[in-house]
């Protein structure tokens, strides 16, 4: 069953932190979706061997907390992009 979720991805660049809002819908666990979402969030990354923070040389970011919404509220929220995981759940990479 498909459910809605809004969530934050957090880039850090040097001591500082960014927390970009973001609206997903999955099937899946919601954790394993944000962390897809940040793993290619600023482009391409390095894995790492923690799992808490990709590296993408200049910044690093990670998946911040994530609260599950209705399809109501999830379908007005209109000002926050939808950020898809790419073809990474489709490959089964999660």
């Amino acid at each position: 069953t498909m459910k809605y979720y809004i969530g934050e991805i957090e880039t850090y660049i040097g001591e500082s932190m960014i927390s970009t809002m973001v609206k997903f819908k999955t099937d899946i666990d919601p954790d394993l979706y944000l962390d897809a979402l940040a793993s290619d969030f600023w482009g391409e990354a390095n894995k790492p061997e923690d799992g808490e923070l990709y590296d993408f040389g200049d910044k690093m970011a990670g998946s911040g907390n994530w609260q599950q919404v209705d399809v109501k509220t999830y379908n007005k929220l209109t000002i926050i992009n939808q950020l898809i995981a790419g073809d990474k759940v489709g490959r089964g990479k999660l």
